[in-house]
């Protein structure tokens, strides 16, 4: 029986009372933002948190819906993903143009998948569908393919602007993760293609080499990408396990593709897992910035989904997945500006999940993102409950537009406008939802659905195939 139908079939208990007691205040604080300012952006924010990171907290809301069937944030999450979307449809906005990078419009493009893919509540007629987003991002995506440094790929920022020699994983594998989605959505093959393009590009480069590893990127206009910055984030490797996850659900579990997923899945474990507690490159020498605190919810996110799209992986995967949402719950204790007025001290989640229960002293919208996406990735073994994504062909109810996009305005632009004084995005309510959330997500699903270890035995197919 699903967790839903036993939520349905008996009362709550006083401790669930209790938590959804807790989420009052986040409620309110949303809709007194929505009502004090009807034309404003959901999202526009303050430093130090930028536009990209709001395009992913808006999809981790997305995957909270679907693994939870909670449709509080459904709304807000409506609104942010509309309001966003610029002139051409395609997550351009024009007040973000001044620092706009390939990767940023991508987190936003990715996050319209996901509605696309979970079948979240379709936007009004009048509104860009889900698909049409992605599928604009994609098509503007394309255009930037550039052939003149490296023979390929699309440079980290969009303007001439710091980083714009840079080609790097993260632009470059949201790309694939976003191409092969739609091939695996539309059944359209020249998704697949661009796919296949964009892996055997990074391979050539080294961003991706014969053992697996994802390094961070290479510069292109003064070193023709013939030297690679040997970093390795957490959401590289994310990136790429998804897409190639999903290339061997699309394929119906080609070699290549499940060598490529096996190797990704394998090589992350042994990079990013020491002790079975998922941990990034910056952690143990505290230099983590604002933006790498959320790095670890992207692979938590993923990993969940590839388990969905490559069943095979799920055996290696849930356990990984589910230590080191144990222990971010332990760590979500602390106290600290991520708290939101009204709510209890000890809600606060630090980012470093081994220091066995004790709060790290960080807090913020990456911190809380994280935890979030790792503890509600943990529910893929509930697979009556948890579907996977759908396709146009089973169930997918999201409208697309193969023409999406095409915004000239924003290939190989040799300057950019002056810029403004306008937000950058960030935590506000981001960082109320998620605390919200977490108080409750962290008591039901380690509290309670995993009182006395696990026993609870639901598990998916590992044989199952998703696509049909």
């Amino acid at each position: 029986m699903s967790t839903r139908q036993n939520n349905q079939e008996r009362k709550p208990t006083k401790e669930e009372r209790r938590n959804q007691e807790k989420k009052k205040p986040l409620l309110t604080f949303c809709r007194l933002h929505q009502a004090t300012n009807p034309a404003r952006s959901p999202v526009s924010c303050r430093p130090p948190y930028y536009w990209w990171e709001a395009g992913a907290m808006f999809g981790a809301l997305v995957d909270y819906w679907h693994y939870t069937g909670d449709t509080t944030y459904n709304d807000v999450t409506m609104q942010a993903l509309q309001f966003q979307v610029g002139d051409y449809k395609d997550y351009m906005p024009l007040n973000e143009s001044a620092s706009l990078g390939n990767d940023d419009q991508a987190f936003w493009g990715v996050a319209a998948l996901s509605a696309a893919e979970f079948n979240f509540p379709n936007p009004p007629p009048k509104d860009p569908s889900w698909l049409a987003l992605a599928q604009a991002v994609f098509n503007d995506q394309i255009a930037r393919w550039d052939t003149q440094y490296c023979g390929g790929g699309i440079r980290w920022q969009i303007y001439q602007i710091g980083g714009y020699d840079i080609k790097n994983s993260i632009a470059n594998g949201c790309l694939f993760n976003i191409a092969s989605r739609l091939a695996r959505y539309t059944g359209d093959d020249m998704y697949a293609k661009w796919a296949v393009k964009i892996w055997d590009w990074m391979n050539a480069i080294g961003l991706v080499d014969a053992h697996y590893n994802v390094y961070d990127n290479a510069e292109a206009d003064r070193l023709n990408c013939t030297k690679v910055d040997r970093n390795q984030w957490v959401y590289n490797a994310g990136t790429m396990m998804i897409g190639a996850a999903t290339m061997y659900n699309y394929t119906n579990g080609s070699a290549i593709w499940k060598e490529r997923t096996t190797g990704l899945v394998k090589r992350a474990t042994q990079l990013y897992f020491p002790n079975g507690i998922m941990q990034d490159i910056c952690e143990s020498t505290n230099q983590c910035n604002v933006d790498q605190h959320s790095f670890k919810a992207y692979l938590s996110r993923w990993m969940a989904a590839t388990a969905m799209m490559a069943p095979y992986t799920y055996d290696t995967i849930l356990p990984l997945l589910r230590s080191s949402a144990t222990a971010a719950a332990a760590q979500c204790v602390g106290t600290g500006n991520g708290a939101p007025p009204g709510q209890p001290p000890g809600t606060v989640c630090g980012l470093k999940w081994y220091l066995n229960g004790t709060w790290d002293g960080s807090a913020g919208v990456g911190q809380q993102m994280a935890a979030l996406e790792v503890v509600i990735g943990t529910l893929i073994r509930f697979p009556t409950f948890v579907k996977p994504p759908v396709t146009n062909s089973t169930g997918g109810t999201s409208q697309g537009n193969p023409t999406a996009g095409h915004n000239t305005s924003a290939i190989f632009v040799i300057e950019i406008p002056p810029p403004t004084t306008g937000d950058k995005v960030g935590a506000g309510i981001l960082t109320v939802v998620v605390v919200g959330i977490m108080m409750w997500t962290s008591w039901f699903m380690i509290g309670k659905a995993w009182e006395g270890g696990s026993t609870v035995n639901v598990k998916a197919n590992p044989n199952e195939k998703v696509r049909t």
